[in-house]
């Protein structure tokens, strides 16, 4: 194709791209980038690819625009079971070993993350998957979250209708045990496994995580496969380390053999596996002790001149252990260095055993290492002396969702908002709670509570409950998620 639009206005495009979704286009690639932005343009009625680009230049693209953008941007190419080396390492070895130590421990939870999921087959393969080695399934709380920035590619995921191309190299008796076939050659998966996956819109650049908020926190699991390669460096970089703070200790990322070299992925254990690239977070070795040399001992024998008048020795000087404070900590949370953090926060708490604000990033703490019962034992620890603590009911809250207690998860919401009607994070959380029970009408009441809230605030404003999330991309997230429910219910506003 040749390029019409001029060189620096693309370099600038290029820019904005990566910075507001993370695609990152290379001077190599801006032939393929005028052709998605040429697309867009025709789609959101522009007169020229010109003036779409000036426009989006000159002001930050709003939700439709962005679902435009995103939506002609971005490659949708995927299917069932793609690289079956990775899924045979998951399968064989990965999986088997998890289920049988959370067996063995009477825990029996998982939780795994296909991050930019695309169309869902990836998702729906580690589902299958999980139905295959887990006969007793129903007795486990399994939490398979799917994610992507994509909303098109999300409704076609939810929808879970497939043509014949998703399942090149599939076993035709897999297949015919979780699909039901439909006219022109098309195939849905099986309702029980669609029930497994929730998808969710969610930017790896620009959203935070790990975040009990979205979900995204204490994984076993994490599949992020083809999408690194088209993230800048940096960006690279810090989605890596990101994706690690995700994980528990011991936790694994597949992500795809194309898709970085190996010290982008630093903070992980590269782990041989037969044809798959698969890394594993381990725990941190423990520090070395430094060496100290002692002095030279004096020859022997020794014998001082007597001193005037005897002394008795002064007592060696005790070394004074730093006193923790609250910052402190959350710099070490923010930085995913959650035992350090653990260890802190328990000595404050010592000292100050009435610190709600401790005890509530403790309780986030655990639950960032899958510890769940400690997260909620500490939340409890804050709610028996100040059953008005809004903050407590919410986190609660997303610990108990976690665990697979939507019941009192419901509950502990309905107690946060009567105590802080106007908690954007727990109008939030009410939204994506009805949504996951199929409460449809009630999901759009909250996520229209939530644009609400936020009408009138700056695109750029930090949401410090929300784990640093922008009120612009909040509102993205939340546009989408509405508009996208209405589709279920016939356009419903």
């Amino acid at each position: 194709m040749q390029r019409t639009l001029p060189d620096p206005l693309l370099a600038a495009m290029s820019d904005r791209l990566s910075a507001r979704i993370g695609l990152y286009f290379p001077a190599d690639r801006w032939s393929d980038m005028e052709r998605g932005l040429e697309r867009a343009a025709v789609e959101l009625g522009y007169p020229s690819t010109l003036a779409a680009v000036q426009n989006w230049l000159s002001a930050d693209p709003d939700a439709t625009q962005l679902e435009a953008l995103v939506g002609q941007l971005t490659v949708g190419e995927t299917y069932f079971f793609r690289e079956p080396k990775s899924f045979e390492a998951l399968g064989q070895k990965i999986l088997p070993d998890l289920i049988a130590e959370r067996r063995s421990q009477g825990t029996l939870a998982l939780r795994m993350w296909s991050a930019a999921c695309c169309t869902g087959e990836e998702a729906y393969s580690l589902a299958m998957l999980l139905d295959i080695l887990l006969p007793d399934r129903a007795g486990w709380t399994i939490t398979l979250l799917a994610t992507d920035v994509n909303p098109r590619f999300l409704r076609r995921a939810a929808e879970g209708v497939y043509g014949e191309w998703s399942f090149r190299g599939v076993d035709p008796a897999m297949r015919a045990r979780y699909f039901t076939a439909l006219p022109g050659g098309l195939h849905r998966i099986s309702p029980h496994i669609a029930r497994m996956v929730t998808f969710a819109c969610h930017n790896l650049v620009d959203d935070p995580y790990p975040a009990l908020e979205s979900n995204t926190n204490a994984m076993d699991v994490i599949l992020c496969r083809n999408v690194l390669m088209y993230f800048n460096g940096d960006q690279a970089n810090r989605v890596v380390r990101r994706l690690a703070r995700s994980l528990v200790d011991t936790g694994w990322l597949l992500p795809s053999s194309v898709d970085g070299a190996p010290p982008m992925f630093a903070p992980l254990t590269f782990v041989p596996f037969d044809g798959a690239t698969v890394y594993r977070k381990l725990p941190a070795p423990a520090s070395p002790g430094v060496a100290h040399h002692a002095p030279a001992p004096q020859p022997f024998p020794f014998t001082p001149s007597p001193p005037a008048r005897a002394m008795p020795a002064a007592p060696p000087p005790t070394a004074v252990a730093p006193t923790p404070t609250l910052d402190h900590c959350r710099a070490l949370y923010d930085q995913g260095r959650y035992g350090e953090a653990v260890d802190g926060l328990e000595a404050l708490l010592a000292m100050a055993p009435a610190d709600d604000a401790a005890m509530l990033l403790l309780a986030r703490t655990y639950a960032n290492q899958g510890r769940l019962a400690d997260a909620a034992h500490w939340c409890q620890g804050v709610l028996d002396h100040n059953r008005v603590s809004a903050e407590a009911h919410h986190l609660l809250a997303m610990i108990q969702q976690e665990r697979g207690d939507t019941a009192a998860a419901a509950t502990s919401l309905q107690r946060a908002l009567f105590l802080a009607p106007h908690s954007i994070a727990t109008h939030l959380a009410m939204a994506n709670l009805a949504r996951g029970e199929g409460r449809t009408r009630d999901a759009r009441k909250y996520y229209r509570n939530v644009m609400g809230l936020l009408e009138g605030r700056q695109p750029d404003e930090i949401l410090p409950e929300l784990e640093g999330m922008t009120v612009g991309r909040l509102l993205d997230v939340a546009a989408h998620a509405h508009a996208a429910l209405g589709q279920v219910i016939g356009g419903e506003s």
